[in-house]
């Protein structure tokens, strides 16, 4: 039999073992990448949507606000005010209005950025040169339909 010699067992769970720490080290860059580009499409869709309220504010009071508790918006994030600056601050990426009229969401970890042309209604998808994590989101992520 087999299992009746000694040290099979153990020779088949070090197998195992080892199959399987094969497959976690081939599969978690590959989750990981995919992680990254449904949180950048989910900041993105956040970002369009604070573009929306942000122009509806303006139609209502005649310029943007780079306060968003002041938007009819839910927000799902806290706001931190530093001085003159106020930012939204989510997990991974930080909200805020720029000067003309730019919503930038910047990723807190990689040289990555969107800024959404609230005056012109495009959004650009922005990196470092040399960044191939930013420029492997900007040609992943959905851009379609801005505004």
């Amino acid at each position: 039999m087999y299992f009746g010699q000694r040290g099979s067992i153990h020779t088949i769970v070090l197998v195992l073992v080892v199959i399987v720490g094969f497959a976690i080290a081939l599969g978690w860059p590959q989750y990981k990448k995919h992680q990254t580009l449904r949180v950048a499409q989910r900041a993105l869709d956040l970002g369009k949507a604070l573009a929306y309220a942000e122009s509806t504010y303006k139609t209502q009071h005649g310029s943007y606000t780079p306060d968003f508790a002041k938007l009819d918006f839910a927000l799902p994030c806290p706001l931190e005010r530093a001085g003159d600056k106020i930012e939204m601050v989510c997990s991974a990426y930080v909200y805020r209005l720029e000067e003309n009229g730019v919503l930038r969401v910047r990723h807190k970890g990689l040289p990555k950025w969107f800024d959404l042309n609230l005056a012109e209604g495009s959004v650009d998808c922005s990196h470092e040169d040399g960044s191939i994590a930013g420029s492997h989101i900007c040609n992943r992520v959905d851009l379609a339909d801005a505004f």
